[in-house]
């Protein structure tokens, strides 16, 4: 990534949340099956550079911040509760990560300095690794409870060799690429296996997925160029083959994510970069993310599902899915006083619990696994288990067609009914999981 890219939003992706999970068994040298039933929710733990942040040129605000993480999150929440703690770094070196790894290891809070040299960086850039590396002591606990690790590292190791060799296309620059390329190489594979092995004594019940790299230019740059480009990035993803066989030797299963071979072709749409043009950034576009995404979560589910935006201009209130469906009812969801508001008798539905109404006191009972819970019509309090709780902003009736249904704020839904609720506002929907 250059350094004029880094200034442009770097300031915006300092405060990214990490949340902490439990653990699930599995056999040495094998890999965990993706599952939530056996927790309260699908824990995934973001590690690596700016790719597994989600870093985009030309972002004005963190919310707009979406890649290969936040879509298998979604792809996550469609399969039930589900939590995501992101801990990527902007610039973030294999030697870096060694770093991080051995501060979280220690419950050592860090800084960024203390992971790689930050001076040519900007500070806003500096901050966010800042923030990252403070954070150790949480991506131990976030690492000792995951359910999937994903990792991106190896694009900042490469990225000034590629750079260099698209400013220089004689013979001798070649073989000098050659030759520097395959010392970066096996110094970037011993890091790797290292980084891997202390990766899966932080995180014993995870799916561990690690990405290969992908070459950011496209056939514009000539065809001798190119190919020698791509015979890089192949040479590289086979010697991390190669890594994951030598590992399972050991017992430490990981999988190796090919994204190499699928931007293979497609590189002036999967990433920013184009050096015609003088953008030398090499992060990919949002189709790149979702390329990305895609190859993480072939090993997890049987389909990965593009969950496109909603129009919110068009709908002011946000798309539902409730346990892993579109909520596609008469009813429509409403936004009132900046609070999206549900139909009480859909969320039963949809979710099989029982649902009771007594038009004298207009009170909607609601009944699940023991749970029972009241809500009143323009009450400010919600009866959980018979314990009154406070609530913002109170549920309503309203006519549809001839009948009248009771609306409930999202809050009622996660505060009374015990459901997780979680609002992706880059898609402007909202995911419901009992």
């Amino acid at each position: 990534m250059t350094i004029q890219a880094k200034r442009r939003s770097a300031a915006l992706l300092v405060a990214l949340t990490a949340v902490a999970a439990p653990i699930s068994a599995y056999a040495a040298g094998e890999q965990p099956a993706p599952s939530a039933a056996a927790h309260d929710a699908f824990k995934i733990v973001s590690l690596g550079d700016s790719v597994s942040l989600g870093y985009e040129p030309g972002v004005t605000r963190a919310a707009d911040v979406y890649g290969y993480a936040d879509r298998l999150y979604v792809n996550a929440l469609l399969h039930g509760r589900a939590e995501l703690a992101n801990y990527g770094a902007l610039g973030l070196q294999s030697a870096g990560l060694t770093r991080l790894l051995a501060g979280a290891a220690e419950g050592r809070k860090l800084t960024a300095d203390e992971l790689q040299d930050y001076a040519a960086y900007d500070p806003a850039a500096k901050a966010q690794a800042d923030a990252v590396a403070a954070s150790a002591p949480a991506l131990r606990d976030s690492l000792a409870d995951a359910d999937l690790v994903t990792l991106t590292i190896g694009g900042n190791d490469f990225a000034a060799l590629v750079r260099d060799l698209v400013g220089k296309t004689d013979g001798d620059a070649a073989s000098s690429f050659e030759t520097a390329f395959d010392e970066k190489l096996n110094i970037y594979a011993e890091q790797l296996q290292a980084n891997l092995r202390t990766l899966r004594s932080l995180a014993p019940g995870a799916r561990i997925e690690v990405a290969d790299q992908y070459s950011p230019v496209s056939k514009i740059v000539g065809e001798s160029l190119y190919g020698q480009l791509n015979a890089s990035t192949a040479k590289l993803s086979a010697k991390l083959d190669e890594l994951q066989t030598s590992l399972a030797a050991e017992g430490i299963a990981v999988d190796i994510v090919h994204i190499g071979g699928a931007f293979l072709g497609k590189e002036a749409l999967y990433t920013h970069f184009s050096p015609v043009f003088g953008v030398t950034d090499i992060h990919p576009t949002q189709t790149g993310y979702e390329t990305i995404a895609r190859a993480f979560a072939a090993p997890l589910w049987p389909e990965y599902t593009e969950v496109a935006p909603s129009d919110k201009a068009a709908n002011p209130a946000p798309t539902v899915y409730i346990k892993g469906k579109l909520l596609a009812t008469l009813n429509k969801p409403q936004l009132k006083s900046n609070t999206t508001f549900l139909a009480l008798s859909d969320v039963a539905a949809a979710t099989g619990a029982e649902l009771q109404w007594d038009n004298k006191t207009k009170t909607a009972t609601f009944k699940q696994n023991g749970r029972v819970v009241k809500l009143t019509i323009g009450a400010k309090t919600i009866d959980v288990g018979g314990v009154k709780q406070a609530l913002n902003v109170p549920a309503y009736l309203q006519t549809i067609g001839k009948e009248s249904k009771t609306y409930v704020p999202l809050a009622a839904i996660t505060q009374g009914l015990d459901y997780q609720v979680v609002y992706q506002a880059k898609l402007h929907t909202a995911f419901i999981n009992s």
